[in-house]
């Protein structure tokens, strides 16, 4: 409530939108009905009083108010709508009543014309209840006068401020109103009662016949002649209901005046059905009974209130919650949040009031703990949590996941998995990462399973992106999507917390997406990526040192044998493209034929590239592989051997500008794809590259046979 009130003064100090002051005020007293109401309700319920035939009605009306919590409340609902209600400055007082109209009755008895006429239309006396009781009028000024100080009135008293109210009318001769508001308190005599309410009451006030009292003020209420606003104020001491909503203008106005009615009613009709009320049957002026037997039915009838305003005020969300709380049934605005949340987000809908307006999300997600906080059930924990996901995913949508590791904190163990991987999935940044190693570690954060969740939230956000492809001629070794970059950012994650085994076993996953789908790009810079963390140093002083004990290798996270052996063929397979590429690179730098620079430079890089590529083409992926990948795997030989090697062959033949030996390499390459113990005549024939590699070995041995004497067969 404090941080509500502290944004709403700094919105109206910086002339911020109408809509937002409006939204914050709304928020202030949605938590100020919450400190009000649950209060109440938290606290230990008080005995009912002793009642005896002399006590004052004051101790009765308690007793009755503690034995029905819902009437009680009724009373914190009228005080905390008071609260909410800011009255309009009032005219400048005046210290006489109805000045100018006193002179001017003072001027006719001096000069004695018009005093005892009956057709003036000027009061000839000047006491409250002249104009009334001579159906005469009053002076204009002082008739706009007193209605601007007669609808200041009625503003304090709206606003529950009657001492102030009666400082007014005291101020500007409206005795009549002073004395009125004196009847509104119950007779109460402590010393007869024997009961302590307030230890400041020691002796006995207010007024024995309430009732009759109540009466005259409705009659005042009623009276055609007076102003609106001063029967409003008479009104509004009786509870009568008529005279009060025809001044009010607000959802709140309008709620106040029927709840006033309403406790009113009860508390009239519990007197009387215990003989505590007795008035002549002439005295009895029948009172208008409330219509309404609970709050609820007078906000659903404010909901179809004739008055526009009112009807769209009642619509307002934040009202809705006010009414769910006043009404006690949070639970079922908690499920009903729920709900809207789940269709968008299963896309039965695109949007709803929840997701436009995030405040409300925000306001739900705070009443939830707060709730929890007092050990009040706020209905089904199911509803509750999601009603705290969803908040925390909004926080990330926000960029403020800063903040969001505190309510991930007040989540069930899975639920606070599922919240937190949705926000980490999105952080890439390193000094965000960091952050939120550190805020877990503040909140005793799950942080390796979530982070375990994050990644394949990651994945399976992305798996409909990456089909396999059919054919060589769809591998990609030029471009990178902002999937792909989500996707091996996210390992990161692994990297930072030194989770080494989850690191290989999900890299591992996604070069064979990448590969698969024909991203060899995306490979290339996911090893990059992985190349300049620690993992190859993990990976590499754990290969070669013998000496670990098992419980150092398990609190390390070192990934097991088959993980990383199918790492290191995918690396393998990485650093064979950058070879392939580092050779067009210095192949795109010839220049002449005779340059020797260019030729040792070139020489090196074909001895660097061939033997590398050999080995590939030879034994990449011919381990034992996981049952689960066998066809995956074969599948990528069928893809990237054939490929390897027609690039090895082109390179070997562009390598006669360096030596004429290279060609007779390539022809070489021959005796592998016939070997039947390696199958890469196989791998052509299925991945419909043979004609192709037939193609480059008849241009290679035209090469060859120009350069040697006795033609190609003595190679």
């Amino acid at each position: 409530m404090r941080i509500a009130a502290n944004r709403l003064d700094k919105l109206i100090s910086t002339d911020s939108p109408q809509d937002e002051i409006e939204t914050w005020s709304l928020e202030r007293r949605t938590w100020a009905l919450i400190d009000i109401l649950y209060s109440y309700r938290s606290a230990p319920a008080k005995l009912p009083l002793k009642l005896w035939k002399l006590t004052s009605n004051t101790i009765a009306e308690e007793s009755f108010y503690r034995q029905n919590k819902p009437a009680r409340e009724n009373l914190l609902v009228i005080s905390w709508l008071q609260g909410t209600l800011s009255n309009p400055p009032g005219p400048e007082l005046r210290g006489v009543k109805w000045q100018l109209t006193r002179a001017q009755v003072k001027q006719k008895k001096i000069s004695g014309f018009g005093v005892g006429t009956t057709t003036t239309t000027v009061v000839r006396m000047l006491d409250p209840d002249a104009p009334l009781r001579e159906n005469a009028s009053i002076h204009s000024e002082d008739a706009e006068f007193d209605r601007a100080l007669f609808r200041h009135v009625f503003g304090l008293l709206q606003a529950g401020d009657y001492e102030a109210a009666q400082q007014v009318c005291e101020t500007t001769g409206n005795y009549t109103i002073t004395a009125a508001m004196n009847g509104m308190v119950e007779h109460r005599d402590p010393v007869l009662d024997g009961v302590v309410l307030n230890p400041e009451e020691t002796i006995a006030r207010g007024t024995k016949r309430k009732a009759l009292w109540r009466r005259m003020c409705l009659r005042l209420a009623r009276a055609p002649q007076a102003d609106k606003y001063e029967r409003a104020i008479y009104g509004l001491l009786c509870g009568d209901l008529d005279s009060v909503l025809f001044v009010s203008e607000s959802w709140e106005a309008h709620l106040l005046a029927y709840v006033q009615h309403l406790a009113a009613t009860e508390i009239e009709t519990y007197l009387r059905a215990n003989d505590r009320i007795n008035l002549a049957s002439q005295e009895l002026l029948a009172f208008p009974q409330s219509q309404a037997r609970t709050i609820s039915d007078i906000l659903n009838g404010l909901s179809r209130s004739p008055s526009p305003i009112v009807r769209a005020q009642s619509e307002h969300p934040l009202r809705h919650i006010q009414g769910g709380i006043i009404t006690n049934v949070v639970a079922k605005i908690m499920q009903d949040a729920r709900q809207k949340m789940e269709r968008v987000r299963d896309e039965i809908e695109d949007s709803n009031i929840l997701m436009d307006d995030s405040y409300l999300l925000r306001v739900l997600a705070h009443l939830a703990l707060f709730l929890k906080s007092i050990g009040v059930d706020a209905g089904a924990d199911e509803d509750a949590v999601a009603v705290l996901k969803f908040y925390v995913e909004d926080l990330a949508i926000c960029d403020k996941g800063h903040l969001a590791p505190l309510y991930v904190a007040q989540l069930p163990e899975e639920a606070a998995i599922e919240a937190y991987s949705f926000l980490l999935a999105d952080i890439s940044d390193p000094k965000k990462r960091a952050e939120q190693f550190t805020l877990a570690d503040k909140f005793d954060l799950d942080i390796l399973n979530t982070l375990r969740r994050t990644i394949q939230r990651v994945f399976d956000e992305h798996e409909d992106e990456y089909p396999a492809i059919e054919s060589h001629t769809e591998l990609d070794l030029t471009n990178e999507s902002p999937a792909d970059q989500q996707l091996s950012n996210s390992l990161l994650w692994f990297v930072d917390a030194r989770m080494w085994d989850d690191v290989v076993d999900s890299a591992n996953a996604l070069y064979l997406r990448f590969l698969l789908s024909g991203k060899v790009k995306s490979a290339e810079n996911l090893h990059a990526q992985l190349a300049n963390s620690q993992l190859y140093d993990v990976l590499n002083d754990f290969e070669e040192q013998v000496d670990y004990s098992m419980a150092e290798i398990e609190d390390a996270h070192f990934p097991g044998t088959k993980s990383r052996a199918e790492f290191r063929q995918y690396e393998g397979l990485v650093l064979g493209v950058g070879l392939i590429r580092m050779w067009d690179a210095v192949f795109s730098e010839k220049v002449l034929e005779g340059d020797r620079a260019w030729r040792l430079k070139a020489k090196d890089v074909i001895d660097r590239v061939k033997p590398a590529l050999v080995d590939l083409i030879c034994g990449w992926m011919t381990g034992g592989v996981e049952a689960d990948k066998v066809d995956a795997i074969h599948r990528l030989r069928v893809l990237y051997i054939p490929y390897l090697l027609l690039e090895l062959h082109r390179i070997l033949q562009e390598g006669q500008a360096v030596h004429k030996s290279y060609p007779k390499d390539a022809l070489e390459l021959v005796n592998l794809v016939a070997s039947e113990e390696l199958g890469i005549y196989n791998l052509l024939l299925e991945g419909d590259r043979l004609n192709e590699y037939l193609v480059a070995i008849a241009s290679v041995s035209l090469v060859v046979g120009s350069d040697s004497q006795n033609g190609i067969w003595r190679v």
